[in-house]
């Protein structure tokens, strides 16, 4: 059995959390990652084998919002490298992540998925207690 761990996310972890989104098709670079690292409204977290590097990827963010007069979080990312699927990191990853968000007091949490994704993604979420929900996402880009 592989044996990992999930803790904070580290400025040494920059460019293996890169390599781990580019195996997904995703660039990320070491500004952004220590951004986040340092972002007092987000969470990243790593899962790491036990050479200490990562092998997988979760962010978190959590802020106020007036609708429900209380803190909403996001799961911005989940990403776990290609050898290490199917081996718990990402139910592990998302785990924590939901932990972090009780935590803090958030009453909703939501899922940020690629649509081109769904159809590996939906079964996995909703294996892990997640519900589809019915949103409109407009995007200005």
């Amino acid at each position: 059995m592989s044996t990992f761990k999930v803790r904070p996310a580290r400025r040494g972890d920059a460019e293996a959390i890169k390599v781990v989104l580019a195996e997904s098709g995703f660039q990320a670079d070491a500004a952004t990652a220590n951004w986040i690292i340092n972002h007092p409204e987000m969470e990243l977290m790593v899962a790491a084998d036990s050479l200490e590097k990562a092998i997988g990827v979760v962010v978190l963010s959590h802020r106020p919002q007036l609708r429900f007069a209380s803190r909403v979080a996001t799961i911005e990312e989940l990403f776990v490298a290609r050898a290490w699927r199917r081996q718990g990191v990402g139910r592990e990853l998302l785990k924590r992540a939901v932990e972090r968000a009780r935590v803090l007091g958030v009453k909703q949490i939501e899922i940020q998925n690629l649509s081109g994704r769904a159809d590996e993604a939906l079964p996995f979420f909703t294996a892990c207690g997640f519900a589809e929900a019915s949103s409109l996402v407009f995007r200005l880009t």
